[in-house]
């Protein structure tokens, strides 16, 4: 075991026997094994090193840290295990995890895409139309990790960007299935984290711009320059012309191949004449000098944007367009995304990701089109977001709903009482149509509960998500189980029997 060549720059020394054999690497000492080796990594909350020894009594042979200290007063105590002082444990981590995982994603064509709103959208997009066109393509975001066929049960050591450990393993899992392309959303915290670290993107991606996640990059530039970074590992960048937040940066500094998409703005790849349908969106499609009318079956302007960035990849990857418009009447979005939840008898029923101010706004733009009677919609407060945002989602919605619940989303350490009124603050008028429900199960039932035949009911926040952050652990939750509970109910017993009368 060559450590200088696989560490490379970030190795230091080491202290100790190397070890013969390394079965596996981790930055959770509770899950170190027989012949581990453990990575010391400081957190917000605490901080690997104070956990050596509990590595050692889980089986861990190697220890990988940045705390000079620590490391020889531990050398000196576990004798038969190596220490290996590193400049940065989270680069050293991705480095060794490549290692032991065969440097999979060298062998594979890997895409990243970033920005603000719409990565888990055109992650699906990509994914779709590549598969659909015989390119074996996984994917790796917000929605889980999936091979060329479906999603994969497994460990998801972070919301989107996984740590790179599971990155790596994932990657070495798909290679083994011969998948040849992997599509990722890369996120700024995951690129500031360095969980990406040592990877070489074919395809980058960028969506938008909008200012987030300022809690952890404290100003919108320290944001911006984390997304950027992406694009400094890449050979193609696919750029969206119509976002002022960060297509300038990118265009006037990239090197490489560029395809650039938009509405507004000229483009490689544009769409014109836009008219929303109730199912879908017809659009005139421009490619260079050619034109071509199309229809997709999704919603929104946002999702056209989508569409254009995931159109531009495959095009970037060498398919002819000839190929690709056959493909466009399957393009499906990711689960919890403008996700239609049929069950709910005579009535409308869509669950949707958006909990911010700007995509709440874009979600009431979409769903125009769609016939209804009254609009119900659930907003959520989220305990481990900015707090910042929770009074302008309800300013996003006031006005523009039938009925409104507020209630919290994974709630983290705050009390979700504080939480929901520090969204019901963003109301100029505090109405009988809103109802603040604590829990969002209940809210849920209590939003479905508010609906009369012929009503669309939009159910936002952090949808398609299998736990509930409480008091610093997950707890497992559905959403789905909800609806079936409402719908199994004593309670629900009107809405059957509605569905009887009309058959």
């Amino acid at each position: 075991m060559n450590l200088p060549q696989i560490l490379k720059e970030q190795l230091l020394y080491t202290i100790g026997p190397a070890p013969k054999e390394i079965t596996d690497i981790n930055y959770d000492s509770r899950k170190i094994t027989n012949n581990g080796c453990f990575v010391c990594i400081k957190g917000d909350n605490t901080d690997g090193h104070l956990y050596i020894e509990k590595a050692v009594l889980q089986g861990a042979v190697q220890i990988i840290g940045d705390k000079q200290v620590v490391m020889i007063e531990n050398a000196k105590r576990y004798t038969d295990v190596q220490f290996v002082l590193v400049r940065e444990p989270k680069k050293a981590l991705a480095l060794y995890s490549s290692y032991l995982q065969n440097h999979a994603h060298k062998e594979m064509s890997l895409i990243g895409v970033t920005g603000t709103y719409g990565k888990t959208t055109i992650t699906a997009y990509i994914w779709n139309l590549l598969n659909s066109s015989e390119i074996k393509t996984g994917s790796i975001g917000t929605a889980g990790v999936w091979d060329n066929n479906s999603s994969l049960t497994l460990h998801r050591s972070t919301p989107t960007t996984p740590e790179s450990s599971d990155l790596h393993a994932h990657l070495r899992r798909m290679r083994k299935k011969d998948i040849s392309s992997v599509v990722m959303e890369t996120t700024s915290i995951g690129i500031d984290q360095e969980r990406l670290y040592g990877l070489h993107f074919d395809i980058a991606v960028h969506s938008n711009l909008h200012p987030e996640h300022l809690d952890y990059h404290r100003t919108f530039d320290n944001y911006k320059k984390a997304k950027l970074r992406l694009f400094e590992h890449a050979n193609v960048a696919v750029v969206n012309t119509d976002d002022v937040g960060m297509s300038k940066d990118i265009i006037s500094t990239f090197k490489g191949e560029l395809w650039t998409y938009g509405i507004h703005h000229n483009a490689t790849v544009q769409a014109k004449n836009l008219k929303p349908t109730e199912n879908g969106s017809c659009f005139d499609l421009l490619i260079k000098d050619h034109q071509y009318n199309i229809y997709i079956p999704v919603l929104g302007t946002h999702n056209i944007y989508n569409f254009l960035a995931s159109l531009c990849v495959c095009l970037a990857k060498g398919l002819a367009i000839k190929e690709i418009l056959p493909l466009l009447h399957k393009l499906e979005g990711p689960p919890g995304r403008l996700e239609l939840i049929a069950e709910f008898p005579n009535r409308k029923m869509i669950f949707d990701f958006s909990h911010t101010p700007y995509a709440l706004d874009n979600l009431l733009k979409t769903i125009k089109p769609i016939p209804y009677k009254r609009l119900i919609i659930m907003i959520t407060g989220i305990g481990i977001r900015e707090k910042s945002l929770r009074a302008p989602i309800a300013k996003a919605v006031e006005g523009r709903a039938d009925e409104i619940v507020v209630t919290a989303d994974h709630p983290g350490n705050e009390d979700p009482l504080v939480i929901v009124n520090d969204v019901i603050a963003g109301f100029e008028l505090m109405t009988e149509n809103v109802h603040p429900v604590l829990n969002r199960g209940e809210a849920i039932k209590k939003a479905m509960e508010l609906t009369k035949e012929g009503d669309l009911i939009l159910i936002t926040g952090l949808c398609m998500e299998e736990f509930q952050i409480i008091k610093g652990k997950k707890v497992p939750y559905h959403d789905y189980d909800h609806v079936k509970e409402f719908l199994d109910s004593s309670n629900s017993q009107t809405y059957l029997q509605e569905v009887s009368v009309c058959k």
